[in-house]
């Protein structure tokens, strides 16, 4: 058995980036993930783009050229600049030798050569309600000394299966209570008047929402961070549709919610987020924005089937909300961390 070593990747060099490209495809469709897999331009791009609030790099373990494993490091640069998120995987042919171990153990060092004191990764994990998939992650991580420190639902809806005559209702009912709000559909680059009140309620995101034991700090969204995010989507080829409602009688951004059709996805799609100002609540209104944008999904792509979306377990409200439209929960993800202060 020849040794493998661990470097990092060169987005240059073509044979170890379509190796990497085959190995991660290889490790989704043997544990048999149910969420949309990465596609190669996905898998491509992402060595060489990114936002401009981290940096990224690439880690693989190669053995006599090829790939067996790798692991995915982001370094947030603007805030929470103690943290650093990673991800692990490893050739199911390759599992049982310790790559993994050795690239996690890279990564901690890394950490503590960057001055990075808190580590996290996401793993997912089967429900008795979904399909069945493996989780080679979790476990992994806690012999490692790594604990669970937040639990997210992963929910999908199905468009076919849709209760249109429900959503209806919904949202009838819902804008019996929204009276003094405009609804504003829009996709890609937002109106200059909206980049403001989009990224502080991103920003909210972070304040208002459960984050169990996860040792997140506040994040400060500005015009320019969302004009990045917006480049991002712009240059990976994605569709990006979005609805605001406006409170009429100030101009205030009081809601926001958003809907991401990666290039190459025909058939499902990632909800991200949805975030109502704290000072107009109680009026339905992330009601009416999520099912505005989920309509528009199938204007756009006719034949797209699936919407996946994520909420903290406790975050009740949410969760009703997702449910009350056609959600349902198909997986776990657990976000583990690990202090090395």
């Amino acid at each position: 058995m020849s040794d493998f070593t661990i470097v990092r990747l060169d987005h240059t060099d073509h044979e170890l980036v379509q190796s990497k490209i085959d190995a991660a495809l290889e490790v989704f469709a043997h544990d048999r993930v149910p969420l949309p897999p990465p596609t190669p331009t996905e898998l491509m791009l992402e060595l060489v783009q990114h936002p401009r609030d981290r940096a990224e790099e690439q880690w693989v373990a190669v053995e006599d050229g090829r790939v067996i494993g790798f692991a995915p490091v982001r370094l947030p640069v603007l805030d929470n600049t103690h943290n650093l998120q990673f991800d692990v995987r490893v050739r199911p042919g390759s599992r049982g030798r310790g790559v993994g171990s050795a690239l996690l153990g890279h990564v901690e060092a890394r950490a503590a050569e960057l001055g990075r004191t808190n580590l996290t990764a996401f793993v997912r994990s089967p429900v008795p309600e979904g399909s069945a998939f493996l989780d080679p992650g979790s476990a992994f991580l806690e012999r490692r000394g790594y604990t669970s420190a937040m639990t997210m639902g992963l929910r999908v809806v199905d468009l076919d299966d849709v209760d249109d005559a429900e959503v209806d209702r919904l949202w009838t009912e819902a804008w019996k209570r929204a009276e003094g709000f405009e609804l504003v559909l829009f996709e890609g680059a937002p109106d200059e008047a909206l980049l403001e009140g989009i990224g502080y309620l991103h920003g909210r995101v972070y304040a208002d929402s459960p984050t169990g034991d996860w040792d997140i700090r506040e994040v400060v969204y500005d015009a320019e961070r969302v004009r990045d995010g917006v480049r991002l989507q712009r240059e990976s080829g994605n569709l990006h549709l979005q609805a605001a409602a406006i409170h009429t009688e100030t101009g205030a951004l009081a809601g926001y919610t958003e809907i991401v059709i990666a290039a190459g996805h025909e058939h499902a799609a990632n909800q991200g987020d949805t975030i109502v100002d704290p000072r107009f609540r109680g009026h339905r209104l992330g009601t009416i924005l999520k099912i505005a944008n989920q309509r528009r999904v199938r204007d756009w792509r006719p034949k797209m089937r699936r919407i996946w979306t994520g909420n903290a377990e406790d975050n009740h409200h949410m969760i009703a909300v997702n449910e009350s439209i056609g959600y349902r929960r198909g997986a776990l993800g657990s976000l583990f961390q690990k202090d090395l202060a």
